[in-house]
């Protein structure tokens, strides 16, 4: 009779020990499922902050004098501002030496500025140093009759892999 009730007391024992070990793996994978769910949820949210930068220049507008929709206009320091955050981008990527010739490289973060301005047609602005940037709004900031010039953002690719601006095409307004 004492060891039928010790080996009552050990099966319990056991019993109670694989109960703990169950919740406890249990708890484990719904645990680990919410964190990488609140992970996946803070990187969309930094790429949705990041792609905002660029595309808050991008589409169209309403004027309430005009009643229309019209194409967001831009200037040349916005035109740096945005070479200015891809270079930036670049950088914290490590992608400075990178040579982007393709306007849609799905697998990367580097992020290429271009301009097109009539049929001149300047490349990489993202490369460019500051000396280069500061000589292209001093030269190309008002038109001959000294009236302020603008651009519109033609393009901007967002990669299906990333989903992460990586091209922004300017044009001449």
């Amino acid at each position: 009779m004492e060891n039928a009730s010790k080996a009552l007391i050990i099966a319990a024992s056991v019993l109670l020990g694989l109960m703990i070990v169950s919740v406890g793996v249990v708890l484990f994978k719904s645990f680990g499922g919410f964190s990488r769910e609140i992970a996946t949820e803070i990187q969309k949210k930094q790429i949705a902050e990041f792609n905002a930068q660029f595309l808050k220049y991008e589409g169209k507008s309403f004027n309430s004098v005009t009643n229309q929709n019209e194409i967001i206009k831009i200037t040349t320091h916005d035109i740096v501002t945005l070479a200015n955050l891809a270079q930036k981008n670049n950088i914290e990527y490590e992608l400075t030496n990178q040579t982007q010739s393709k306007k849609k490289d799905e697998n990367t973060y580097y992020v290429q500025i271009n301009l097109e301005e009539g049929t001149n047609k300047n490349r990489n602005l993202e490369k460019w140093t500051e000396k280069e940037l500061t000589n292209f709004i001093k030269e190309n900031n008002m038109t001959g009759n000294n009236q302020t010039k603008y651009y519109y953002i033609n393009n901007i690719v967002i990669s299906n892999i990333t989903g992460r601006v990586t091209y922004v095409e300017i044009k001449l307004y």
